[in-house]
């Protein structure tokens, strides 16, 4: 286990910044995820800390030493990281068997001891029985399964991961999440892991990193992220969420148009512009006007979509803002419908101007 330190680090191509001035502290053992859209810099991250490109700015550190600074990059072959590509990268030629080892044959240790390190870590990722066949003979999540066991016999300091499960299906890459999340459990290993997933983010992490623009929005643990966003960006990428414009009133009173509505925190200063937060499934949808919990608006149906377990409601308020709300299955309003919607006070979450 080694402990991850970026500094300042950036990168530019062409005068633009990829990587602006980060700041990042990976501890011994933790495995986080840099987690953000397409193009917001965490695969250019992850390939800064694993010495394929060198950084315009800033520095990486590991327990303490230079990796990489302007001007100079230690080899990745000298970092003690393993990295695992979303190819999985597996050589379509050599065993499940013979993948693990290449490494350790690579350098030069006993083949008693390849042997014994190799059906170790086949037992640990579940291929013990599958030693003996092709990749070509596998399924997608036994490849990934067999590329997590090369990268991980080496026994690295690092491992990076770059979004690994994007080739699977569905139904894969949920098993696949908890599955990187036991192996982590097991091995420790301090892990960079990028994903544009937040379903992966959330299960697999001890820290989320939010990316957008080359910068770090946020970084928590996930239920923080989730419940404490600060920055519309955040609230809106992880977990989804209304993001409601106006003045404020006073700390915790916000005008946005259609009512005035009231946040549990005081954050607003009064007379300036502000936004607040409440995601999708916090909005309460009533169409016989009944219930309750403050900040109650009257809205009409936009359009309702059946999701099996929920229905995804649009909701057009009076000033023409439309909202989202996630209501139970059984609550088919038809288009055009009037309906109360309460927006409660505790679930109004004031972001920063």
């Amino acid at each position: 286990m080694a402990h991850l330190d970026l500094r300042g680090l950036s990168k530019h191509y062409d005068g633009n910044a990829v990587v602006d001035r980060i700041d990042l502290a990976v501890p011994a053992g933790n495995l986080v995820c840099l987690l953000g859209p397409s193009g917001c810099g965490k695969t250019t991250t992850l390939r800064l800390i694993a010495g394929f490109v060198e950084p315009t700015g800033g520095e990486i550190h590991v327990d303490g030493k230079v990796l990489s600074s302007p001007g100079f990059a230690t080899p990745p072959e000298q970092r003690g990281m393993s990295m695992i590509f979303q190819s999985y990268a597996l050589w379509p030629h050599m065993t499940v068997a013979d993948n693990v080892a290449y490494g350790l044959t690579l350098r030069r240790l006993p083949k008693a001891d390849i042997s014994r390190r190799v059906g170790e870590m086949l037992a640990a990722v579940k291929l013990g029985a599958l030693a003996d066949r092709y990749p070509g003979e596998l399924s997608g999540g036994q490849q990934q399964r067999a590329a997590l066991a090369r990268a991980l016999v080496i026994e690295p300091n690092i491992l990076l991961l770059d979004e690994p499960l994007s080739n699977l299906d569905a139904a894969l890459r949920e098993e696949m999440r908890f599955e990187i999340r036991r192996l982590h459990d097991a091995f420790r290993y301090t892990t960079v892991y990028v994903t544009h997933d937040q379903a992966e983010a959330m299960t697999t992490a001890d820290l989320i990193v939010v990316m957008n623009h080359g910068r770090i929005e946020q970084a928590g643990t996930a239920e923080e992220i989730y419940s404490r966003p600060r920055s519309a960006f955040v609230a809106g990428f992880l977990g989804g969420a209304n993001i409601l414009k106006g003045r404020a009133v006073d700390a915790i009173r916000l005008d946005v148009g259609a009512a005035v509505l009231r946040c549990a925190e005081s954050a607003f200063v009064a007379g300036s512009e502000a936004s607040l937060s409440i995601r999708f499934h916090e909005v309460r949808v009533h169409a016989n006007g009944g219930g309750g919990g403050g900040n109650r608006l009257e809205a009409r149906v936009v359009r309702q979509t059946f999701l099996g377990s929920l229905r995804d409601l649009a909701l057009e308020l009076a000033d023409g803002t439309v909202i989202r709300a996630s209501a139970p299955p059984d609550l088919a309003i038809p288009a055009d419908t009037r309906v109360w919607v309460d927006l409660p006070t505790e679930r109004c979450r004031p972001l920063p101007s």
